[in-house]
């Protein structure tokens, strides 16, 4: 099932970028963890791809853990966080050959772009099992900020 938009909650938000800079400069990963479209928890994780400055790998043992978590918890892994820490916050060829392979197709690709350290950005997007990519609107507890 899809959804138009995707929750996460601002504290929740605040950790992914948090890891995504604690990692800097080598790209971060993690999970988001949830029910439908709501999150309701972020695992980070590490990355241990051979070139982490521009690639990542999750580490499968701390994905296994954290599906036993979510199947523990009654919910799924709805989310799958990386950082690019010199391009936008848009998914690479790379990002999509990725998805496709690892099976992951259901869940949303949250990608945090360092170009500006001071200023990150978190998108949210879908990529289907053509490889298509779709931006999806990330949604937010709390006051929505509109920039004129």
């Amino acid at each position: 099932m899809k959804y138009q938009n995707f929750f996460i909650p601002k504290k929740i938000i605040g950790e992914i970028i948090s890891h995504a800079l604690n990692n800097d400069p080598n790209e971060s990963c993690g999970i988001l963890q949830g029910k439908g479209n709501t999150t309701t928890r972020f695992h980070s994780l590490r990355n241990i791809h051979e070139a982490p400055q521009n690639r990542y790998t999750i580490d499968p043992v701390e994905l296994m853990n954290t599906e036993k978590i979510c199947d523990e918890d009654g919910e799924a892994i709805i989310g799958i966080m990386h950082s690019h820490t010199h391009t936008q916050a848009y998914p690479s060829e790379t990002d999509v050959k990725n998805a496709l392979t690892s099976g992951y197709i259901d869940q949303k690709y949250i990608i945090v772009s360092l170009v500006e350290k001071t200023r990150p950005i978190v998108k949210a997007f879908e990529i289907n099992n053509h490889g298509e990519i779709s931006e999806i609107f990330i949604d937010f507890d709390g006051p929505k900020y509109i920039s004129r």
